[in-house]
């Protein structure tokens, strides 16, 4: 019994080391933060600095409570524009990825347009696509996906194109089809760029919905941004902009929370191409 106690008590000490390790890790952004809004708190506070040109912390937080039922109606379409962009995006980012991945022909006629069509400013084409949709919800959504789309698209072909050839080879050789090569080999190594690719499309996606309120909208978060500027309300704007970071934080790690629980799943597949071929 001593002996098993033994060896117990270094796993046990290592446990305690790695659970102390990852909430220093977690508290150390938090804590970074909390130095830098004191910072600010302080050197507002002490320069006497106007709350036109820079609020304080304080001023934000309470403006943002004041003004909760506004903030919260403002958010709603802001926040369904994100996500209908980034999900438009996502699909079709992925596929198209996979498209040209796959074929010689979508490589040579399609990948250059979509090069090409990154060259475009997308705050310049705005307005037209507010010419063609309207200001409704299409023309915003639509302008999200433009912004998102192309890295989640990059991010796929990077990561198909990662693949192992031997291990490509030796599936083959095992007689696995090309579906299940795909399903088994090339998807699963290639989901960490995928998923890097749709974070990066998220945070982008965010940036598209301000934009297109910005041309053409009468509600959201970066209308009320607007509104607050042309007032000379500097808490207001620098409440908008704290919640749209809040928004755009909260939407990057929701899909890193999907990211771990897709890839464990993804990784420990069986890819054994005696199994594939059956």
């Amino acid at each position: 019994m001593k002996s098993v106690a033994a060896e117990a008590l270094p796993v046990t000490r290592q446990s305690g080391k790695r659970h102390l390790t990852r909430a220093i890790r977690a508290l150390a952004p938090l804590t970074t933060l909390a130095i830098i809004l004191a910072v600010w708190q302080w050197a507002v506070r002490f320069f006497e600095v106007p709350s036109l040109v820079l609020p304080a912390p304080s001023e934000i937080v309470l403006n943002i409570i004041e003004k909760r039922h506004l903030y919260l109606v403002f958010s709603v379409p802001t926040l369904v524009q994100i996500l209908a962009g980034f999900a438009m995006a996502a699909a079709l980012g992925v596929l198209l990825g996979i498209a040209v991945s796959f074929s010689g022909l979508a490589r040579r006629t399609v990948y250059p347009i979509l090069v090409s069509s990154q060259m475009v400013p997308k705050v310049a084409i705005a307005p037209v696509l507010v010419i063609w949709f309207g200001t409704g919800l299409e023309a915003k959504v639509f302008i999200a996906f433009l912004i998102a789309f192309f890295p989640i698209t990059l991010s796929t072909m990077v990561g198909l194109a990662a693949v192992d050839p031997d291990m490509v080879r030796l599936f083959r050789a095992m007689r696995a089809g090309p579906y299940r090569t795909f399903v088994k080999l090339r998807l699963p190594t290639a989901l960490p760029n995928i998923f890097a690719g749709l974070k990066i499309g998220m945070s982008l996606a965010v940036v598209g919905a301000i934009v297109a309120e910005f041309v053409a909208a009468d509600r959201g978060l970066g209308y009320y941004l607007l509104y607050a500027n042309g007032q000379l309300d500097g808490p207001g704007v620098f409440a908008a902009l704290t919640l749209l970071t809040i928004i755009g934080v909260l939407l990057y790690y929701a899909v890193e929370v999907v990211e771990r629980l897709f890839i464990p799943s993804a990784l420990v597949q069986d890819t054994d191409p005696t199994k594939a071929s059956m």
